[in-house]
Parts: C-alpha cells; structure tokens; sequence
C-alpha cells in the first residue's frame, strides 16, 4: 500500500470530504519531499509504517499512532529546536477539523512530543518511539547509511558544530538505561544500537 493510499483509508475513517483528504495528503507530501529533507522524508515514514503493520495486533489504538507516524516530523528544520513541538501543533490544527475526539487529539500530540524527549509511559506511545527508532539498531552498513544521511541533511552546519551536537545526541542514548521503551524491541535491538551509537561516537 502506498502511502498516500494508507492516508486515504486512515483519514476517511474521520473526514468525509474526499477534496478535503487529498488536500491534507498534497500538504504532507510536500513537507516531506523538501529539498533538505535527506533522511527525514517520505521513506522515513514508510519505515516506519513497516513497523507499525508488524506490531500492529500491539496497539490499543492503532489510528491514534498511524496519524502520529505522519505527522510526528511534518515540520523539520535544522536550525530548528522546536520540530517536535511544532509538528504537534500543525498535527492538531489539522486534525482539529476531523472527528477524532479532543482526548484522541491530546494523545496524538503525545505520541509526537514523545519523539522529542524518548520518554513514554503509555504502551502506544512506548511503540511510536520505538518505530521511530528503529534505524539505531539496523546492521552496521545501514546505520552507516542513516548516519550518512543525516550528516547530508544538516550540510549547513559547520562540521564543528555538527560533531557537537551529534555528539551530544549520541551520547544522550548511550547514557540511557535503555534506548527502547519495549521489550519486543529491547531484545531485538537493544545491543546492536548501542554498538552502532558507540562506533559513530567514536568516529567522531
């Protein structure tokens, strides 16, 4: 199912203009394909929603998250200190006008905000952060590549200040008790991140 499909099928649950899901889709198509955008795209999502179909049975409420996946990274900027916060809010002015329930609202926005901070207690949320860090624990080349990526993403940053924060990144994991909120992923993934983190800190 292509993206644009799945958002289709998610959103007519809860808009029933179909003008109205298309302009939604054009509008979130086009955050994610900015010219910047070298890791934080269409293809992130994409990752993440192959996840999101094999633990799906998981969730308590599975909308809730796929509207989360979408737009969790809407608003990407790499001067940016507030992505996470501001995709949340364009998140619920958005959705705002669908039927989703205030209290289906506020756990969206939590869903989104905890991407920022890596911290969840809900079970839904524990798996969204999860899905969303899934490439720490990928084999060696394909962090390799995700490293890569990023690096190019952020390519007006002066190396200095990019190695500062990168490593600041790295090491906020690497300090954690433990990357992954579940254990489903903790056991599947948990020693290959903190491999891959290490050998990107140590490169730096």
């Amino acid at each position: 199912m292509t993206l644009k499909a799945r958002f289709i099928n998610l959103t007519s649950s809860y808009i029933n203009e179909n003008e109205s899901i298309e302009l939604l889709w054009n509008e979130l198509e086009s955050h994610y394909t900015e010219s910047h955008r070298t890791y934080h795209n269409l293809t992130h999502l994409e990752e993440l929603f192959g996840y999101y179909d094999t633990y799906k049975k998981e969730l308590e409420k599975p909308d809730l998250v796929a509207f989360a996946i979408f737009y969790h990274d809407i608003i990407y900027g790499i001067w940016n200190k507030k992505n996470e916060e501001d995709s949340a809010e364009k998140a619920l002015n958005v959705l705002k006008k669908t039927s989703l329930s205030t209290d289906d609202l506020t756990t969206i926005e939590s869903h989104i905000l905890a991407t920022k901070t890596h911290n969840a207690f809900l079970k839904d949320t524990q798996w969204m952060i999860d899905f969303d860090l899934d490439i720490l624990g990928s084999p060696i080349a394909r962090y390799n590549l995700y490293s890569q990526l990023i690096r190019k993403e952020y390519s007006k940053v002066p190396t200095f200040l990019y190695k500062k924060g990168r490593k600041k990144m790295l090491k906020h994991f690497l300090e954690k008790p433990f990357i992954y909120s579940t254990s489903t992923f903790k056991v599947l993934y948990e020693k290959q991140a903190k491999k891959n983190l290490q050998a990107e800190l140590n490169s730096l």
